[in-house]
């Protein structure tokens, strides 16, 4: 079956691929600055919270599919 790129190219997943991309941009900056500081624990955390959002992110483009495409 082909998929219709506009259709999955669509202004949720666009949006939600942005939002993300921005919240990950911050942790990542706050990661280098706390691995300046030499603070394991917060590097660690927010690595966590990246992951946290990279799972969040593809749950949101799974739930977008399903509803485009159906089941």
């Amino acid at each position: 079956m082909s998929r219709d790129t506009g259709k999955a190219l669509s202004s949720p997943v666009i949006i939600l691929v942005g939002i993300g991309a921005i919240i990950d941009v911050i942790l990542i900056v706050l990661m280098f600055k706390f691995a300046d500081e030499e603070n394991l624990f917060m590097v660690l955390l927010i690595s966590a919270l990246i992951g946290v959002v990279a799972l969040g992110i593809a749950k949101g483009l799974v739930s977008i599919s399903r509803n485009n495409y159906g089941k």
